[in-house]
Order: C-alpha cells, then sequence, then structure tokens
C-alpha cells in the first residue's frame, strides 16, 4: 500500500512527455495489472501496454499457438492427452493443489514450470523429459509455439523489444520467472532506462515458476534502488506484525516503510508532540472460545461468530487461507448459517460466488427469480384470486416460475392442469 501504480504512473506520463509514447513500453505480469496501468488514463497508446507474454508474441510474429490445437495434439499423443492449455492455470491454484484431469495435463505443466525456472533438461524427472520430447516433436511438424514459447524463442531470437522504445516499465517484475526475467534484461540492453517495479516480499508465485532470486539478483547498486517509504494502507499495529513476520526470511531486500497516518477531515496529516499520528488498527489471536471450541481451518465456526460483530457493525470481513482447500469447511459453515460472502477477485469460481448470477440456470437466478414478486415491480391483475377489499397481490410470470420450481420437489405438488 506505498503507491507503487501511482509512483510508476507519474513516470511512465514523465517518460511519454519526454520521449513520445512510441518510445515507451509498460509490461505487467497479468493482463489485470496492465488493465490497472492502463485504466488510470495515461498519455500512452494501448499498444505499448500488456503483458510480457503479449509483447514476445508479437516480436515473433504471432505464430499459431499450440494450446489453441489439442484436439490435434490429442490424436498426435494419445497417451498424453491435455484436457486445458497450461496458460490458464488457475493463478490461485498452486501445482501442489491442482486437481489435473489427465496425466497429460500434469506432464505439460511441470515441463513448463522447468522451462519458466531454466533448469537444464538433463536434471528433468524423465516422464517430463519423456513427455516434452514428444510435445517438441509435434510442435515441429505442426508448425506451431507453445506459451513458454514466446519468452524463450524471443530470447534466443529478438534482441529487442517491438518498436524498441526508449524507455521500459516492468511492474510486478517479483511474479517473473527467471527466463522471463532473462528476456527482460536481453531487452533492457537496447533501452535507455528501465524501471522494474516490485516487492520480492510478495513472490508468492513460485508454482509458476517465479522466485525472489530472479528479481534481486544480480543486485544493484543503492543509488539505484528506491523504497517508497510511506503505506496509505497499512495500519501501525499490522504494521509492526507484518515486519516482525516477513524478517525471518533470510534473503531478501531489506525495506523500512511508515505505517498510514491518522488524516485530519481536510486530509491533512495529525501531528501530536511534533510527531505524525499512525492510524493504530488491531491484530487479534483467536484461540478457544469457550461455547465453539479451537478456531481452526477445520473449525471455522469460532471465526464465523467472531467476525459477525463486524458484519452487525456495517462493515465487510475477508477471511484469508494459505490454501484454497482450507476453505472448504468455512464455504459449507456460512452456507449452514445463511451468510452470503463471494470472491469479487476470482468471479469464474462458482463455489466462492454462489450468488453471482448465470445465464438463469444459476442457484442465485433461481433464488431471484422466487423472490422477484417480493420486488414490488410488477402489480397482478387478477382480481379473483384475491378477497374483496385485499391489496392486489404480486404474481411471478412463467419465466420465473419455471426457474425457482427447478429447486424444488414438483412430483405429485403440481399437477397439470
Amino acid at each position: 500500500g506505498t503507491g507503487k501504480t501511482t509512483y510508476l504512473g507519474r513516470q511512465i506520463q514523465r517518460a511519454v512527455e519526454v520521449v513520445g509514447s512510441a518510445n515507451v513500453m509498460v509490461a505487467s505480469f497479468t493482463r489485470a495489472a496492465a488493465a490497472e496501468i492502463v485504466g488510470r488514463k495515461l498519455p500512452i497508446d494501448n499498444r505499448q501496454v500488456g503483458t510480457l507474454h503479449s509483447f514476445a508474441y508479437r516480436a515473433l510474429g504471432a505464430p499459431p499457438l499450440a494450446e489453441a490445437k489439442l484436439q490435434e495434439w490429442n490424436a498426435y499423443a494419445p497417451m498424453y492427452q491435455l484436457s486445458t492449455d497450461g496458460s490458464s492455470t488457475d493463478m490461485d491454484e498452486p501445482g501442489w493443489e491442482q486437481n489435473y484431469a489427465t496425466v497429460g495435463d500434469e506432464l505439460y505443466t511441470r515441463a513448463q514450470l522447468l522451462r519458466a525456472r531454466m533448469v537444464p533438461q538433463e536434471l528433468w524427472p524423465v516422464q517430463v523429459a519423456a513427455f516434452h520430447r514428444k510435445w517438441e516433436a509435434w510442435k515441429q511438424e505442426a508448425g506451431v509455439i507453445d506459451f513458454t514459447d514466446m519468452i524463450a524463442l524471443s530470447l534466443r531470437d529478438v534482441e529487442a523489444a517491438p518498436g524498441e522504445p526508449e524507455i521500459g516499465f516492468f511492474d510486478e517484475t517479483q511474479d517473473f520467472a527467471p527466463l522471463e526475467l532473462a528476456l527482460v534484461r536481453r531487452w533492457a540492453k537496447r533501452m535507455a532506462i528501465v524501471l522494474l517495479a516490485g516487492d520480492d516480499d510478495q513472490a508468492i508465485y513460485s508454482f509458476k515458476g517465479a522466485i525472489p532470486d530472479a528479481f534481486l539478483d544480480p543486485p544493484l547498486p543503492p543509488q539505484q534502488v528506491r523504497v517508497l517509504s510511506q503505506s496509505y494502507r497499512v495500519p501501525r499495529l499490522i504494521q509492526a506484525e507484518a515486519q516482525r513476520w516477513i524478517e525471518r526470511v533470510t534473503k531478501r531486500q531489506p525495506k523500512q516503510y511508515r505505517p498510514k497516518l491518522l488524516l485530519t477531515a481536510d486530509g491533512k496529516p495529525v501531528i501530536k508532540d511534533g510527531q505524525p499520528v499512525y492510524v493504530e488498527g488491531q491484530v487479534r489471536r483467536l484461540y478457544d472460545d469457550p461455547k465453539l471450541g479451537r478456531a481452526s481451518w477445520r473449525n471455522p465456526e469460532p471465526l464465523i461468530e467472531d467476525a459477525m460483530q463486524y458484519v452487525e457493525a456495517g462493515r465487510t470481513v475477508m477471511f484469508l487461507a494459505a490454501c484454497s482447500y482450507m476453505l472448504d469447511p468455512l464455504k459449507k459453515a456460512l452456507r449452514e448459517n445463511g451468510l452470503p460472502f463471494h470472491n469479487p477477485h476470482r468471479r469464474k469460481r462458482a463455489d466462492w460466488n454462489p450468488l453471482t448470477p448465470g445465464r438463469g440456470t444459476s442457484t442465485a437466478d433461481r433464488v431471484l427469480a422466487f423472490l422477484a414478486p417480493s420486488f414490488g415491480h410488477r402489480v397482478a391483475t387478477w382480481k379473483p384470486f384475491w378477497e374483496p377489499g385485499e391489496e392486489p397481490g404480486f404474481l411471478w410470470t412463467y419465466g420465473e416460475l419455471n426457474r425457482w420450481l427447478a429447486l424444488i420437489k414438483v412430483d405429485g405438488v403440481l399437477q397439470r392442469g
């Protein structure tokens, strides 16, 4: 929360003013991160902003992709059938948590991971190496490249980024794998200025090949490192706990930052005795509940009980777990308690967003159809249904009735006619 994206936006704007939009390149780890930068209404052409893979793909002339021809691959190597393309692997599902549909899915993912980490093939597991040899032979015959080839071939064959920009900005760099950072550094040799924005303490995509060492090595001279030192998000007690925890990591870029300032109504820092006042925040550890027992991911009821004090005060609550399977008991308990929940960042996960409307057939759609009359937007005109003097009621449309009836047992209850 130290304003990295805001700082990056200011530097991009300055660069565009000096050398022009066509001479500035902005690459990030994900499409979402790149879109956030563009969404700040910066004076830069959208073609100059994207993921590193998109720039590499353009530099190679946009050749056909192997992942778009999986049916041909499955016919070529039925023993290694693929059900999905590895490039769309769930970012919230580390490799050890994923349920691969086929053996080929797992071998494909492991091969791409080893390539991303630049591990020599003689050190690969035998099964993974055998799959990769078959995969490479098919790609050559079919005249296609895969997702990792975008980076690997660009590293081998392309000396400069598309358009040979003078200034390069690379965001979320701690999430780049060694192969991707090797390409960044190759292209950087042809640029006048390069800014790598990131935080090694937030390097959490090791299952995708990213490791902090790739970001930190080779080390830069101190005058070329800028630490943003004021958080606009983290209260004092939470910042102290976070610092205490992260300092146990042995290899990292040391960094100090100030917690969130307490501000006056007109946005100025509150000063007391000549010192700024920080927002305090709160850190609590929830152990044994007298009624519900010890709180844990397996027993989430005490967590829900504790969270309700904030919900009842009109605040929102986030539950965060190290692995997605740890959320399963919590989701079950929230449903049993009739508490709605969602994950706005992962809308495609129906189990994390049970109330997100779908195409008319989701549970949320059916419940909304049942509740439609209660919203009061239609007045029934079928007077014979109501007693004299009674207020007109509300009815379902046929389509709404059809939707919510699917949730209940109707055999022997609703008869034709």
